[in-house]
């Protein structure tokens, strides 16, 4: 069987299934009574095992499969919810991840072993070790037995017989105004992949209700051990219609038939002589007659009359409508996407030039017009690439929580503008620099609980993670209400490393002095504990995301905490610059880096300390020369001079150089292998007229 074509499926879509299980086990520590959540967490596990067996995944399927009947218990309260089954859980997650990366790195699945969990999850299934179910825990349960174990006297009126278990259970929901439904699925003569097709129709089923048998046995779906049909008993408070219609509405379904369990003969019991009646109303009636046993459960009437009017068909339809208007795109077709939008743009650029040279104004005419049509289409190319800083931000609740355990603390980690968008290239780089930050707040930021309390603060700490626009870039902090860091022992540290003099830490300000973390002579130091940890590896952080075209800064006060600041483009591909001449040569300076621009006289630059400066505005700038820099031998001139005022971070400079040509859109190229040496440009462009101008990288140059 061909399956190339389903790997990448099968390893996207194994990912967020993976992420909505951490979530949703995140969610049920915290609140262990929703059985929503559990049942959310169910139906990842079982669409996780299908997909897994259906790819010939046996481990994983194997791993989820066990997981599932733990689950399955949980959700039927004949478990309780504690923190070793939770804990067991995410182990599991955790196995299943690295045997999920293992396929995709080309490794067999089973270089994990999981025999221990299995063993553990089939132990919890059995009651070993497990606690008690919650029904024994009730004075009355012997009375709820005897009645649920009633309907196993009377048959039902379906092509196949039902356990005892099944009719107490399809009984059971009658009383909270749902119904068993009898289907039979027949698949069409084409049909390649059973197996595929057969876990579709569980998947949709299980969101319409429950699934409590199936003909024959789940594994033998999976493995394809049926011919064109299976048959299938639901719990459901949805109409026989919906069922259908969701059904067939799947590829390669040929039929869907449908049924509502009733049951035949009397029922012996007193307690039960209500249910048969229930069961006959519902299975003849019409779809426009509301369920006859509302009284007892108020959530009866809430669901029927929605299935009867179509209300839930509707909102499943348009669910279906929504997930149909999403298509998955190879991130390859992206970046040829953008590449061939940057020729584009170059081209244009080149033909505005040769309108303005030969005067020709029809050409201007239409190149203005080409001009917003460019612009729309860069603008809807570029939103194509922005992905929710969410799919970096959703791996961090699970990663607070197991480090919050392994120090024995209490923080709780609050999550702001998870939508905000950024460009995919930098979404794919910005998950460890903000990993580091936040093991950093969690560990040497945050204080022991006692701690906190001596101090007054509460005993649970507070970590932030915020992201949120600000004009053409992405802002990212990670913020923490504890200790804070202490400029006093980063200015001792760095004299007695060497990295700076007394004279010179004793005229830095406090704000100064803590961004010494981010020097690397400091951040290779051994990890000692009175420096709250912050400085250990920062300047990976720093590099990183400079290498990103960002910023980032540190913000603290001493028992009150610290923001770390993150600032990023929003995108790397096409941006807005400056083109200057130096000589004979163009080069490029991104606009964002840009406070202005002025021209000077050569008697306006001082030197102080051997460096020389300008006075701007009462603020003494540094000037670089670009022929300098380059060196380029140049014979200055005692005309005036042409200077661009740069800022990175805190840091500002005037770059001295021969013209200003002016603003204009680029696209960034990046200058490969061969060039990876040259630290003072960014990348290059290729101008309007063939030309290539590289791009100066601003942060390099100032520091």
């Amino acid at each position: 069987m061909e399956t190339n074509q389903y790997m990448d499926m099968f390893l996207d879509e194994s990912h967020e299934h993976l992420q909505s299980l951490n979530d949703g086990l995140l969610g049920l520590e915290d609140n262990a009574e929703d059985l929503s959540i559990l049942n959310e967490i169910f139906r990842n596990a079982h669409t996780l095992k299908g997909m897994s067996a259906t790819m010939g995944y046996n481990k994983i399927a194997e791993l989820t499969h066990e997981m599932e009947d733990v689950l399955d218990m949980l959700r039927k309260e004949q478990l309780a919810v504690t923190g070793d089954i939770i804990d067991t859980l995410f182990k599991c997650i955790d196995s299943l991840e690295q045997m999920i990366n293992n396929v995709a790195n080309g490794d067999p699945e089973d270089l994990i072993d999981v025999s221990d969990l299995v063993a553990k999850l089939s132990a919890i299934s059995r009651g070993e070790g497990a606690p008690a179910p919650k029904a024994e825990a009730s004075a009355e349960t012997p009375a709820v037995e005897a009645t649920t174990a009633t309907p196993a006297e009377v048959s039902a009126d379906v092509p196949v017989d039902l356990s005892d278990t099944e009719k107490s259970v399809i009984t059971e929901a009658e009383k909270r105004g749902m119904h068993g439904i009898y289907l039979k699925v027949t698949l069409a003569e084409s049909c390649l992949l059973k197996s595929a097709r057969s876990y579709m129709v569980m998947n949709a089923l299980e969101e319409l209700g429950e699934v409590i048998r199936t003909i024959p046995a789940a594994e033998d779906l999976e493995q394809e051990n049926f011919e064109r049909s299976f048959e299938v008993i639901l719990i459901t408070a949805s109409e026989e219609e919906q069922i259908h219609d969701a059904v067939v509405g799947i590829s390669e379904i040929e039929t869907a038939e449908t049924q509502i369990i009733k049951f035949g003969g009397t029922p012996a019991p007193q307690p039960e002589a209500k249910a048969a009646p229930v069961v006959e109303q519902k299975s003849t009636a019409p779809a426009t007659a509301p369920a006859p046993a509302p009284t007892p459960k108020p959530s009866a009437p809430a669901n029927k009359p929605a299935a009867q009017s179509g209300g839930q068909s509707a909102a499943a339809q348009q669910k279906k409508s929504h997930a149909g208007q999403s298509v998955r795109v190879d991130i390859e077709k992206l970046d040829t996407l953008m590449n061939l939008m940057g020729e584009l743009v170059i081209n244009k650029v080149r033909l505005e030039q040769i309108g303005q040279t030969h005067r020709l104004s029809e050409l201007t005419e239409t190149l203005e017009q080409m001009d917003r049509v460019t612009t729309d289409l860069q603008n809807i190319v570029m939103k194509v690439r922005m992905v929710p800083v969410s799919q970096v931000f959703n791996r961090f609740p699970r990663m607070v929580r197991d480090v919050t355990k392994e120090l024995n603390k209490e923080i709780n980690l609050t999550i702001e503008g998870e939508d905000t968008e950024l460009d995919r290239t930098v979404i794919d780089e910005i998950g460890d620099p903000i990993m580091h930050l936040l093991r950093n707040s969690l560990d040497h930021g945050i204080e022991m609980p006692d701690e906190r309390e001596a101090k007054g603060k509460p005993r649970i700490g507070e970590v932030g993670l915020i992201a949120r626009h600000e004009g053409n870039n992405v802002v990212i902090m990670v913020t923490d209400d504890g200790k804070g860091i202490d400029a006093d022992v980063i200015r001792r540290k760095a004299v007695e490393k060497g990295l700076y003099t007394q004279d010179e830490v004793d005229s830095m300000d406090d704000a100064d002095a803590v961004r010494i973390v981010f020097l690397p002579g400091f951040s290779t130091a051994e990890k000692i504990s009175d420096i709250s940890g912050r400085g250990v590896g920062m300047d990976v952080v720093k590099s990183k995301i400079e290498s990103l075209s960002g910023q980032v800064d540190v913000e603290t006060h001493i028992n009150e905490g610290s923001i770390f600041k993150i600032k990023l483009p929003l995108t790397l591909a096409i941006i807005q610059a400056m083109l200057v001449q130096v000589q004979n040569e163009m080069y490029a300076i991104p606009l964002a880096s840009i406070d202005s621009t002025l021209s000077i006289q050569p008697n306006d630059i001082s030197t102080v300390q051997n460096n020389e400066v300008i006075v701007l505005r009462g603020e003494i700038i540094p000037i670089i020369r670009m022929e300098e820099s380059l060196m380029v031998p140049h014979v200055r001139d005692t005309k005036e001079l042409f200077v661009v005022v740069v800022h990175a971070g805190d840091s500002k400079a005037g770059i001295v150089v021969d013209k200003l040509i002016g603003q204009q859109e680029i696209v960034i190229k990046t200058l490969g292998n061969l060039f990876m040496g040259l630290k003072m440009f960014s990348g290059a462009t290729v101008l309007g007229d063939g030309r290539v101008a590289l791009i100066l990288d601003v942060a390099t140059m100032l520091n």
